[in-house]
């Protein structure tokens, strides 16, 4: 009898066991990364110590998205500027943009050449760009620029990444530090992070509203033909402000000249013409004194003379 139950237990036991092997399936196999090597992630990520079957380490990573920045300038010949401007107006707050800048410039008939900056979304870019064109007259000049700031945007998040894991880091330091000397140590180190965190957000964050947002300079000229003839380099109105400018320069100079005679060179003449009439004088004086005084008579020669009694004329010897 105790035979007979020993093999009921034993067979009990074998179908048991078939059954457990037969529900359950094959594990798959693991690979487990060691804890000193990354596996990276989309966008660069890195992962330590983190076990993935054989399935799943074949998966590509998952490519960024890429981020452009259009630029674009464009010269226009529009038969109206002005109304040229408000439809240009009217189509970018349309799709979401705005006008962040404008100037003008006003000719002398009243026509304005208009300058436009806008700024749109960029996925908009070729849409607006086509219906400028179709409004213009004439495009005299275009230039579309790109840039492709993809790869920096990747760097900043990966390095924004590692300084966020260090600042939790540091903030960990800080709390296990015994000394206040240390503290501050780390606090430096933490607060010098702190800024760096920063100005990456702060990078990002300009590539992300460059790249959402293009940036189309638009010039609108009125049509050659209805402006107004104007001669280079001539302006009347200028040339007569020039000549009365250089009238009252003249006058100016006359006045001036005037006064300076008035006051310096009449006075100096005059005394110079006072003194030179004084020194005539006192050479006349002079001069005439010494040819009213009388001479006196030379004294007579010793002439020793003969009378020629025969003619009555003396014969000097």
């Amino acid at each position: 009898m105790k035979y007979k139950l020993i093999v009921l237990c034993l067979a009990l036991a074998l179908v048991v066991v078939g059954c457990g092997m037969r529900s359950e399936p094959a594990p798959a196999p693991q690979f487990a990364v060691p804890e000193e090597m990354e596996y990276p992630g989309a966008w660069g990520e890195a992962t330590s110590g983190v076990a993935f079957d054989a399935a799943s380490a074949h998966l590509p990573a998952a490519e960024p998205v890429k981020m452009i920045i259009y630029n674009a300038d464009l010269s226009l010949t529009v038969r109206d500027s002005s109304v040229a401007q408000e439809d240009i107006t009217h189509i970018v707050e349309g799709i979401g943009g705005y006008v962040s800048n404008s100037s003008s410039y006003t000719y002398s008939g009243g026509l304005r050449r208009i300058t436009l900056t806008l700024r749109l979304p960029a996925d908009k870019f070729n849409a607006v760009m086509s219906e400028l064109r179709d409004m213009a007259m004439e495009v005299t000049q275009e230039t579309i620029g790109t840039q492709d700031v993809t790869q920096e945007y990747v760097d900043l998040e990966s390095r924004l990444r590692a300084l966020e894991a260090k600042a939790d880091r540091l903030e960990e330091l800080m709390e296990e530090a015994e000394d206040t000397e240390a503290v501050l140590s780390v606090y430096q180190h933490l607060s010098q992070t702190q800024i760096e965190i920063e100005q990456t957000k702060g990078r990002m964050q300009y590539l992300e509203r460059s790249a959402a947002m293009a940036t189309i300079t638009v010039t609108l000229t009125p049509d050659a033909l209805s402006q107004p003839i104007e001669i280079a380099g001539w302006r009347p109105a200028g040339i007569v402000k020039a000549a009365f400018e250089a009238l009252v320069h003249v006058f100016q100079w006359l006045i001036g000249a005037l006064i300076w005679i008035v006051i310096l060179v009449i006075p100096v003449l005059l005394f110079l013409g006072g003194l030179l009439y004084l020194v005539i004088k006192g050479l006349r004086l002079i001069f005439g004194r010494r040819r009213g005084a009388p001479k006196t008579p030379a004294p007579a020669e010793n002439v020793s003379s003969t009378t020629n009694h025969d003619n009555g004329e003396p014969t000097g010897s």
